[in-house]
């Protein structure tokens, strides 16, 4: 009869087939739960690359474990097997994206806490950019032991994009609306060859100043005029800064070789140009827009546009 040795104890053959049976049901039974565990990684693997969403875990040095595919495709890699076990600065990464990537990773692990809502960009292994929102969070056995990070993002990039447009449409539409604006504020009339009138309404601040020095002397210019009439019938106060806004106007249309007359004065503003003591010197004055253009008329170098009256 065969003996065998085992441990200091001496067993027979058929002992022997005894444990090699047993053995044998040890190994089926490891078999099945490798393919069980294989199969739970597997569903594992599909589940997260299901997600809309991109998956990714390091350990506490920063090595990655394990990701989505789609983070794989991201990082130049064809499965998460292949990503398994490199770092930042071993993918497709600028140097500084890596490091930026990794100084969020290090905050996490070191405060233990998580950080939502990073924005990113990210470059792909074909050299193009999209931008990504991203969150980490400590990864914690059951003990509360830190054992890596995990970092989920998302792509933002048709978001981002369409948020950047409208605001490019918005700053669009708000430069359009200001110009206009500053066309009703400042509207420069031409009444007749040689004569433009400049009707201003409302309050005067420093800005609107310039855009009347500005459009006066621009319209002088185009339209050849020698007489421009600025009314302020529409202005309810002048004060310091209005009254030399009006007076610089004058003395630069002069430049050009033009003449200012001032319309519309009213009697408080009348009083208050007077207590602010306003040179109005070289300036002619009318009481009415009207009076302002028969003034102009008279002048005798003025002539009516056909379709307007004569006189």
């Amino acid at each position: 009869m065969r003996l065998a040795e085992e441990k200091g104890t001496i067993m027979t053959e058929e002992g022997l087939q005894r444990e090699n049976e047993r053995l044998q049901r040890l190994i089926t039974e490891l078999e099945q739960r490798c393919t069980e565990l294989q199969d739970k990684l597997a569903l594992f693997q599909y589940t997260i690359d299901a997600l809309p969403q991109t998956l990714f875990w390091k350990d506490c040095d920063l090595i990655y474990r394990g990701c989505s595919q789609r983070f794989a495709d991201f990082a130049g890699c064809a499965s998460p097997e292949e990503l398994a076990g490199k770092t930042d600065y071993d993918l497709a990464w600028k140097p500084e994206e890596s490091e930026a990537f990794q100084a969020d990773d290090r905050e996490v692990l070191k405060t233990a806490r998580p950080k939502y809502h990073i924005m990113e960009t990210q470059r792909h292994a074909d050299g193009t950019e999209t931008w990504v929102e991203t969150s980490k969070a400590p990864i914690r056995a059951p003990d509360g032991t830190i054992l890596g990070v995990v970092g989920i993002y998302e792509d933002i990039t048709e978001r981002v994009l369409a948020e950047q447009a409208e605001a490019l449409e918005r700053q669009r539409i708000i430069e359009e609306q200001a110009a206009t604006l500053e066309q009703v504020s400042t509207p420069l009339i031409p009444i007749a060859e040689g004569l433009v009138a400049l009707p201003l309404v409302g309050s005067i601040d420093g800005q609107r100043a310039q855009q009347v020095m500005e459009t006066l002397l621009e319209g002088i210019a185009h339209y050849r005029a020698s007489i421009a009439i600025i009314d302020i019938t529409g202005v309810q106060t002048v004060d310091t800064q209005v009254a030399q806004a009006l007076v610089q106007a004058a003395q630069a249309v002069r430049l050009l070789g033009a003449q200012v007359v001032l319309t519309g004065i009213q009697p408080p503003i009348a009083q208050t140009m007077v207590h602010l003591g306003v040179d109005l010197q070289g300036i002619v004055t009318r009481s009415t827009l009207q009076s302002g253009i028969a003034y102009a008329l008279e002048q005798g170098n003025i002539h009516i546009f056909r379709g307007m009256y004569t006189s």
